[in-house]
């Protein structure tokens, strides 16, 4: 482990942070007196329909107990990991944050959040409710320093009434696509020659994020599984480069040789929301647009799995236990009972998209109730989370920038990954 607070505290960042946060820190001051219940800050970065459905099991905690009560505060979602990384070096975090699996090994790393094993033991947590595959994604050196609340990996939807038009929707609401790379490419192929002009074969963006989870989904299918080593803090270059050429050659062709997706495009939402597009690749958080939209007739669905292993990119919503040298006992273990709590209301959650943590929530009548999502749920058995490493986001943004110039066609993917390892050896000190 690096020092608890390292390099992140500048004089100026300590200033700025002890004159506006008010974070409880964990420790005893927020205690209530006699008789009242003990509050807990909680820090999140969402927005929109998650930050609402968030609220909700905030306010159904509260209402559950009197022992111990929620405060729920937003942060701006572009500076919250900054401020939070902060707030707790400066013994003014909040009592529960939110963090992405992806941060977690900076926080883990740097001292910043409490493993939760021997409390986990006090409160009654029951590990082996979660998802196994959601839940190895906050371990580390076999202890649980998160407590996961979800998975959001990126898939595949259909407008039903494109796809049935031109013969490729079965009666189940499956589609007619042979497993494969040129299965695939033949399903939008059809949908193309069917709709020259006026359909577009599939919607994404042709930089950033979005063409760059597709890639490591693919990746992933093709047994690549990590660009670094499983090591914490010193990992090393590991990088299946013929398996991350070969995916991306593939997605590669999505915008030139085959021309199934659009170039120059940023905001593809609207073409399949619209209607324009017989299909779309998008988080899961998406799902609630589609279903908002009044006429659109759609189906969810993993990403075929077309080069052999099931595979999916995929992040995760946590929670975690900041941490505090003054750490009270009795409000970390209203801390951890809340974030139980919150994964159990898994399907409250998963009225944004996506899936529920808890195996158990997934079983429930509750969750199976609910539209769509049990079309896509299974995703969260094989969903591939980035590398586990302290380097992990700047990491991503070395290969989404050198992967933007695949896309545009300005550059070889094997040129890509030649720069991608240069750059990323430089960075982890190779």
């Amino acid at each position: 482990m690096k020092k608890r607070f390292g390099a992140i505290l500048g004089i100026l960042m300590i200033a700025v942070i002890l004159a506006a946060c008010s974070g409880s820190g964990g420790d005893s001051a927020n205690a209530g007196s006699e008789g009242e219940p003990t509050e807990l800050l909680m820090w999140n970065l969402f927005a929109a329909g998650d930050a609402k459905f968030m609220q909700n099991i905030v306010d159904e905690f509260n209402e559950s107990q009197d022992e111990y009560v929620v405060e729920n505060v937003t942060q701006e979602n572009s500076e919250y990991y900054t401020k939070l990384i902060t707030s707790i070096g400066a013994g003014k975090g909040p009592d529960i944050a939110i963090s992405h699996t992806n941060v977690l090994p900076e926080l883990v790393s740097q001292g910043l959040v409490t493993e939760l094993n021997s409390l986990a033991e006090e409160v009654g947590v029951e590990w082996n409710e979660y998802n196994e595959n959601i839940l190895d994604a906050t371990i580390y050196n076999d202890l649980h320093y998160a407590v996961p609340m979800d998975t959001h990996p990126q898939i595949m939807y259909i407008n039903n009434d494109i796809v049935e038009e031109v013969g490729l929707l079965n009666e189940d609401g499956t589609i007619q696509m042979e497993q494969s790379p040129e299965g695939f490419i033949d399903f939008f192929q059809t949908i193309k020659e069917e709709h020259p002009n006026e359909v577009l074969p599939l919607a994404s963006s042709s930089s950033g994020t979005n063409p760059y989870w597709l890639w490591w989904g693919f990746y992933n299918q093709l047994g690549g599984e990590k660009l670094l080593s499983d090591n914490l803090e010193n990992p090393t270059y590991e990088i299946d480069y013929e398996k991350a050429v070969k995916a991306a050659n593939f997605v590669k062709g999505l915008y030139h040789e085959n021309e199934i997706i659009r170039l120059n495009v940023s905001d593809y939402y609207p073409d399949f929301q619209s209607g324009n597009a017989a299909a779309i690749i998008a988080g899961v958080w998406a799902t609630g647009t589609w279903e908002s939209t009044e006429g659109l007739n759609f189906t969810p669905m993993p990403i075929p799995n077309i080069f052999g292993e099931k595979g999916a990119w995929a992040n995760s919503h946590t929670f975690v236990l900041p941490y505090s040298e003054n750490a009270d006992q009795h409000t970390q273990e209203g801390a951890l009972k809340f974030m139980d709590f919150a994964a159990d209301k898994g399907a409250m959650w998963a009225q944004a998209g996506h899936i529920p943590a808890k195996t158990t929530v997934i079983e429930s009548e509750g969750f199976k109730e609910i539209p769509y999502r049990s079309q896509y749920a299974e995703v969260a058995e094989y969903a591939d989370f980035v590398d586990r490493n302290v380097h992990a986001r700047g990491v991503e943004s070395i290969v989404i920038r050198h992967l933007d110039t695949v896309w545009s066609g300005d550059t070889s993917a094997e040129d890509a990954f030649d720069k991608i390892e240069a750059e990323v050896k430089k960075l982890i000190g190779e």
